[in-house]
């Protein structure tokens, strides 16, 4: 989309006692060194932006339309990370088309069908939600050109902002008094730092403690949802049942899980969809550990994850994948670095098409009752009428993290170099959830149990390496016999000598597991039963 802006602004943001006060000390600014420019005023109008659900808030994405010239522009905001006044985040903004036909009611409507990458981001995060106008800002911009011996540095914005609700035109609220310098892109920033640190000192600056859009939503007195949201208690403690301590669990789980459903909606951070994969599989290792001390209806929820799991699962398989392949390159000459191009067309592909079928079923009515019926499953907390669920916590965690140890036990001990990979993914399974188990209740034991969960780790980060190049090896052979014809033979070769390296290095995986496995045998392991014994 060649009509979307996509930059890095980094911009110094300060409050100021008197906007008009700091123009006048800029009009006459005499800093050796430096030239201040008027450039002008303007009168700025945006509208914000998002979903009633605020889905784009809740995705760390701030949506705005502004009124131009010569039309409208979108705008899309990612979070700030803020340190001393300086703050920096992604900003991308396209104009949209036919701006004489734009009804400022039919913005938001204008927005959620933009044609470039920034209209595309929206409707991602938002799915099938409508976008509404949530208030407008209207800014009085006074203009100023730093620049240096070398060149323009930043644009100084001496700002007066006024937010206004839905169909009003003014507001009793007094104006924010707002500074913004906005340094140019390649190496400004430490070049406008002098003049920076002489601008605050002599005009009482102070660093904005709120930004524009959060003093608007106060003066509109608009509440946003918290995010992550909150459903309840999230730390296990001591004097828990099992019960309270399940949910403890599963709400902390389910926040992570929708904190990063935007990023994973948007596609533009694979650690967004990672984490609420993992989030989602934390979930499920809760409940299926506390299962008997949890309502029965606990299962029908644990189901539906594992439905969505199961579309997260597909597109985070891929990434790993395409992440691999400059990997995969490196492995071959130089006159072979292209054969594996056509390998990695195909898995882009695949992802795409996966993807669809994620955002298909996180845009789903089924997905919207999921979430709805399990955040008023998990706000109720447990049913007092449910008598497994009242045994303290101190007395089902030995149970509950005691069976997983015995599974994992049993499926190590029978493990030989020959045994198939299937016999490796399993205990890694049977590892993660022991590791989940001890996670859960480490906080009612402490440090014990956490190094224990450090060496159950280190035998799973060797067990999941295996699995990576099981699963590797069999995705190349199974695209060989697929896609054979459309590859071609070098990249066929490349494909061979890749599965070969894998091979090889699972061989040495294997050879790594029978020490990592002893560790968590004999002392370690009855140092953290007695522990949990002695605090039953």
């Amino acid at each position: 989309m060649t009509n979307t802006q996509d930059i890095t602004e980094v911009e110094w943001q300060f409050d100021a006692a008197d906007s008009n006060r700091v123009a006048e000390w800029l009009s006459v600014a005499n800093i050796p060194g430096y030239t201040v420019a008027r450039s002008g005023t303007k009168n700025l109008r945006d509208l914000y932006i998002d979903s009633a659900d605020w889905r784009l808030h809740r995705a760390r994405l701030t949506g705005r339309v502004r009124a131009k010239g010569d039309g409208y522009e979108l705008t899309l905001k990612g979070q700030s990370t803020v340190t001393g006044g300086l703050r920096q985040r992604r900003e991308m903004t396209e104009k949209l088309s036919n701006p004489d036909d734009i009804a400022r009611d039919d913005l938001p409507l204008t927005a959620a069908s933009a044609p470039g990458d920034c209209g595309n981001a929206i409707r991602l995060v938002i799915g099938t939600r409508p976008l509404l106008g949530l208030f407008t800002i209207a800014t009085n911009r006074q203009i100023f050109i730093l620049s240096d011996g070398e060149g323009r540095l930043a644009e100084i914005a001496v700002d007066s902002t006024t937010a206004l609700p839905p169909g009003q035109e003014s507001t009793d609220e007094p104006p924010l008094q707002r500074i913004e310098v906005e340094v140019e892109p390649g190496g400004t920033l430490e070049r406008a730092q002098r003049f920076v640190d002489v601008f605050v000192v002599g005009n009482a600056l102070q660093p904005a403690d709120i930004s524009k859009f959060e003093y608007a939503l106060k003066v509109c007195g608009l509440a946003t949802p918290v995010n992550p949201p909150n459903f309840g208690p999230q730390v296990v403690a001591a004097e828990m049942t099992a019960a309270e301590a399940g949910y403890a669990i599963m709400r902390k789980q389910f926040s992570v899980f929708l904190a990063n459903e935007g990023s994973t909606r948007w596609g533009d951070d694979i650690e967004g969809l990672h984490d609420m994969r993992v989030a989602a599989r934390r979930l499920r290792a809760a409940m299926s550990a506390f299962r008997e001390y949890l309502p029965p209806v606990t299962e029908r929820h644990r189901m539906e994850l594992g439905w969505v799991a199961a579309a997260l699962g597909e597109v985070r398989d891929l990434d790993v994948q395409i992440e691999r392949m400059s990997e995969w390159r490196e492995s071959l000459s130089e006159a072979n670095i292209h054969a594996l191009d056509s390998v990695e067309a195909i898995f882009v592909a695949r992802r795409n098409a996966a993807r669809k079928r994620m955002l298909r079923a996180l845009d789903s009515r089924r997905y919207d009752i999921f979430v709805e019926r399990f955040a008023r499953f998990l706000r109720a907390g447990p049913p007092r009428n449910f008598v497994h669920g009242r045994m303290p916590i101190g007395e089902v965690a030995p149970l509950v993290v005691g069976k997983r140890y015995r599974q994992f036990r049993r499926q190590g001990d029978k493990i030989t170099p020959a045994s198939p990979p299937y016999d490796y993914h399993e205990l890694r399974i049977l590892g993660k959830k022991l590791r989940y188990a001890l996670e859960f209740v480490a906080p009612v034991y402490g440090e014990p149990l956490l190094e224990f969960s450090r060496g159950v780790t280190a035998i799973q980060d060797i067990l999941g390496l295996h699995q990576d190049a099981d699963v590797a090896v069999g995705m190349l052979e199974e695209m060989a016999r697929s896609d054979g014809r459309r590859l071609g033979p070098d990249a066929l070769m490349a494909m061979g000598a890749v599965a070969e390296g894998y091979r090889r290095h699972a061989v040495e995986l294997r050879g790594a597991t029978p020490a990592a496995y002893a560790k968590l045998k004999g002392k370690s392991w009855q140092r953290v039963q007695k522990l949990m014994e002695k605090q039953k």
